[in-house]
């Protein structure tokens, strides 16, 4: 198969699945309808790579960073979807939100934990493909995406797996936002954004913005700005006055607004260059 083929092939993937999300109710039926359907994809796949090969690096390299994940990601959506409504909890609408809170929190997490290539893909960058998306290059990480590349090497590259599970969870943060949306129902404002630094990086943006009176011209409280703070990015801080000294016994009391002013300068110094 070429390129040509290969789009075509997501592309009646992803209309079938629309066909099936509009056509099956049940959820058990869909989401196992789904997985199978996207299994066979994948199995069509791995028989014409094992079969004929690529005609070149650039091929290779093609299929493993923009085919095969785009196709897995979507298994992965369905299975991690199937497993998050299994075990949610059945009980008000305060231990649901915990639940999906919970569940978003570990999505940013594995984020976190694979930022490098979250944003080598993002930015579109190209210099490290043959590292990431060409077979034989096995991973030292110790993450469970390189069971897949020792197994079945012919397959695998070390790093086209964890991609697909970051598209795969992007759709998925989506889906539980929007859960989340329909548990509060009709409150004026809810925000898909969650802080995954600690709180006391926080606290940093908000004791500044308070004495810089950058808020309501210098007449909103730090309670005001800590609350508002909390509603937009999800967060919940303890004691505000109590981290404000933990702050001030810190060796290098401002932390985090010194790395914001680095990395931003730092943007700035490169698009310079």
């Amino acid at each position: 198969m070429d390129n040509q083929s290969y789009n075509k092939t997501i592309e009646e993937l992803e209309e079938t699945l629309s066909q099936l999300k509009t056509q099956t109710q049940d959820f058990v039926e869909l989401t196992e309808k789904a997985m199978g359907l996207c299994d066979s994809v994948m199995m069509k796949l791995r028989e014409s790579v094992i079969e004929n090969g690529f005609k070149s690096e650039e091929e290779e390299i093609y299929f493993f960073k923009h085919v095969k994940p785009k196709v897995e990601s979507k298994f992965i959506f369905y299975t991690e979807l199937f497993q998050l409504e299994a075990n949610r909890p059945e009980g008000g609408k305060k231990i649901q939100l915990k639940y999906l809170r919970d569940e978003i929190n570990n999505l940013c997490v594995f984020q976190k934990e694979n930022k490098e290539l979250y944003y080598y893909i993002k930015r579109n960058k190209v210099q490290s493909d043959r590292i990431y998306f060409l077979r034989g290059n096995l991973d030292s990480r110790i993450h469970e995406d390189n069971i897949s590349c020792h197994t079945d090497p012919n397959f695998c590259t070390g790093y086209d797996r964890t991609l697909a599970r970051i598209m795969a969870y992007k759709q998925l943060g989506k889906y539980i936002g929007n859960e989340i949306k329909k548990l509060k129902g009709n409150e004026a404002f809810v925000s898909n954004l969650y802080w995954t630094n600690p709180n006391i990086d926080a606290l940093e943006i908000v004791y500044s913005l308070f004495l810089a009176k950058a808020i309501n011209n210098g007449k909103a409280s730090r309670i005001e700005i800590a609350r508002a703070f909390e509603k937009m990015f999800n967060i919940k801080f303890k004691d505000i006055y109590g981290t404000f000294k933990e702050m001030r016994g810190r060796s290098d009391q401002i932390t985090f607004l010194k790395h914001l002013i680095e990395v931003l300068q730092k943007r700035m110094d490169d698009l310079d260059e």
